[in-house]
C-alpha cells in the first residue's frame, strides 16, 4: 500500500468534492491527512469516463455558486485551483421548453426577468418582486420567512403568482432535487435558485474529472496522501471516541479524527457498526427520506448536432403536453415505471468544450429523475427507456437516432455501485422537516468523528457541488480549531 505514515491527524473516507475540499484545507494547514476512496478515480458524482474518444461526465452537468465571492468561487480561489483547471460559462445556462413557452435562463438576471415578463405580461410585477425576494434578501430574512414556517415551494409560488403555467416553469427546476413543489422546502429551493439556477452554467474545461483531479493535485502538493480503489471496511471506535479505520481486510490505520464523505446510512450502520449506534438514531436514519436518483443516457454522435440549435446550452427541459408538475413528479412513485415519464433533460457539454468529443462530433446526454428498484426492472427496461428518450429528443435534434456511435446508460443501480450512495440518491430529500442542521449534523455523537458532503444537513437542503464544498471547508475549520492549530484561511 506504501503509506508514508502509521498514524494520521485525519483520515477522510471518500474522495467526493466534500472530502477533497476538506482534505485540501486540512493539508494546507499542515496536518497529516489520508483520503481513502473505493473507486479507482476521485470525484464521487463529479467524475468522467471515456468511450471511443468521447469524455462523458457521470452526473455533474455544471457548477453553481461561482460568481465573484460566490460559495464555490471562494474555495476555488483560496485553494488556487485556477492554476489547475479553467472554468468556462454557458449562456444561456438553461432552456425550459413547455407546450406554449420556451424560457431561457441567462447569465444576466435582468435579461431572464425581462424574458419571463414578456411571456407572462399579467404577472410582470409579481415576477419582479419574486426575483427581488430570491436574489436580494439576506439569508437571515429568508430563514425567518421560509424555513421557520416549514413552508413548501408550492406555498411560496402561490403567494406570488396566479398563472399555473408560470408556476410550472419555476417548479420544473425542482427536478434537480427530485421533489414536487408541494413537498420541497421553500427555503431549500430558494437557496438552490440563488446558488445553482441563477448563478449556474459554469463548467470545468476538460470535464468534471478535470475539476476533481485539480483538488487531488493540490491535496498532494500540500503533503496529503490518497488511496484509490480501496474500500474502508470499518471505523474503529474506542470507548466514545474514534481511533482510526481498517482497510484492505485487516490493515488498521490510526487517526486522531475520521471524516466520512460517504453515504451516512452505510457509514453508521456498516462502518461504525450497530454496537456503537444508539437504537433511536438507527431508527431515525433509516426513516429519513433519500432523494431520487437518475436514469442517464450518454450519446456520442458522428455529427455536430449542437451547431443546429438556436441556443446550445447545458440543460434543456422538455415537458410534454402538460403543465401539471405535481403529476409529473408523482410518476416516481410507480412500481412499474419508477421514473419521470413526461419530463426529460438534454445536456450539450461538447457544444462549449471541444476537448470532450472528436472533431466534428458531439455529445448529448439525456436524463430523467428515477428511483432504485430491483435489478430485474432496470436490466429489462433500460434499453427500452433509452430508445424512448432518444426518440423524444428527436423533437429537438432531428435524426438523432441515426447519428449515435456511442450509447451508454446509467441507472440508479449504476450510481449506487460507483458512489455507494443509498438507493443511488444524491443525499437526503429536501423536505421542510429534513433540512434542519440537527437532522444529520457534520459533528457526530462520536468524539472525533465527522460527516461531510451531501449527507450532511446544513440547513439549506441539496445545492450541488457548491454546498458540499462549503461543508468540506467548514468541517476542516472545525477540526483545525479542535486540534488547536492556527487557521491558515478565513
Amino acid at each position: 500500500m506504501g503509506l508514508k505514515n502509521d498514524e494520521y491527524d485525519v483520515i477522510i473516507i471518500g474522495a467526493g468534492i466534500g472530502g477533497l475540499t476538506c482534505g485540501c484545507y486540512l493539508a494546507k494547514a499542515g496536518l497529516k491527512v489520508l483520503i481513502v476512496e473505493q473507486h479507482h478515480k476521485a470525484g464521487g458524482c463529479c467524475t468522467s469516463f471515456k468511450r471511443k474518444g468521447f469524455t462523458f461526465d457521470a452526473t455533474t452537468h455544471y457548477l453553481g455558486g461561482f460568481r465573484e465571492n460566490g460559495i464555490l468561487r471562494k474555495i476555488y480561489d483560496e485553494l488556487e485551483l485556477n492554476k489547475k483547471v479553467e472554468i468556462i460559462r454557458f449562456d444561456p445556462t438553461n432552456v425550459v421548453i413547455f407546450p406554449e413557452h420556451k424560457i431561457r435562463i441567462w447569465n444576466n438576471l435582468d435579461k431572464t426577468v425581462s424574458e419571463l415578463q414578456e411571456n407572462f405580461k399579467d404577472e410582470a410585477d409579481n415576477i419582479k418582486r419574486f426575483f427581488k425576494f430570491i436574489c436580494d434578501s439576506e439569508f437571515a430574512s429568508l430563514y425567518v420567512k421560509l424555513k421557520n414556517k416549514n413552508m413548501s415551494f408550492e406555498n411560496l409560488l402561490d403567494s406570488y403568482f396566479k398563472d399555473h403555467r408560470l408556476k410550472a416553469i419555476f417548479g420544473i427546476f425542482l427536478a434537480n432535487i427530485g421533489l414536487p413543489p408541494s413537498r420541497a422546502s421553500a427555503f431549500a429551493v430558494v437557496v438552490l435558485f440563488r446558488e445553482f439556477i441563477f448563478d449556474g452554467g459554469y463548467f470545468p474545461k476538460g470535464g468534471a474529472q478535470a475539476f476533481s483531479d485539480a483538488f487531488v493535485e493540490r491535496f498532494k502538493e500540500w503533503g496529503g496522501e490518497i488511496i484509490l480503489g480501496e474500500e474502508v471496511q470499518k471505523i474503529v471506535i474506542n470507548g466514545s471516541g474514534v481511533r482510526g479505520v481498517v482497510i484492505d481486510g485487516d490493515k488498521f490505520i490510526s487517526s486522531k479524527k475520521v471524516v466520512s464523505n460517504g453515504d451516512a446510512t452505510n457509514t453508521f450502520i456498516e462502518l461504525v457498526g450497530k454496537d456503537h449506534v444508539p437504537a433511536v438514531f438507527e431508527c431515525e436514519i433509516n426513516n429519513l427520506e433519500v432523494s431520487p436518483s437518475a436514469f442517464i443516457v450518454y450519446l456520442g454522435l458522428n455529427t455536430n448536432c449542437s451547431a443546429t440549435l438556436e441556443h446550445p446550452c447545458t440543460w434543456s427541459y422538455f415537458f410534454n403536453e402538460t403543465y401539471n408538475i405535481e403529476n409529473a413528479f408523482a410518476g416516481l412513485n410507480r412500481k412499474e415505471k419508477p421514473y419521470m415519464e413526461d419530463t426529460f433533460f438534454c445536456f450539450f457539454p461538447s457544444s462549449h468544450d471541444s476537448l470532450l468529443a472528436p472533431n466534428n462530433n458531439d455529445i448529448v446526454t439525456l436524463m430523467v429523475p428515477a428511483i432504485m428498484t430491483n435489478n430485474n426492472f432496470w436490466s429489462k427496461n433500460k434499453n427500452y427507456l433509452a430508445e424512448k428518450l432518444i426518440k423524444k429528443a428527436e423533437n429537438l435534434i432531428p435524426n438523432l437516432s441515426n447519428s449515435v456511435i456511442v450509447n451508454e446508460t446509467a441507472t440508479p443501480l449504476t450510481i449506487n455501485k460507483y458512489t455507494l450512495n443509498r438507493a443511488g440518491g444524491a443525499g437526503w430529500a429536501s423536505t421542510p422537516l429534513q433540512i434542519y442542521r440537527n437532522a444529520m449534523p457534520s459533528e457526530t455523537f462520536i468524539k472525533g468523528f465527522y460527516l461531510v458532503g451531501h449527507w450532511v444537513t446544513q440547513g439549506v437542503g441539496q445545492g450541488g457541488i457548491s454546498t458540499v464544498a462549503y461543508c468540506g471547508k467548514n468541517v476542516a475549520s472545525s477540526i483545525i480549531k479542535n486540534l488547536n492549530i492556527g487557521n491558515t484561511y478565513k
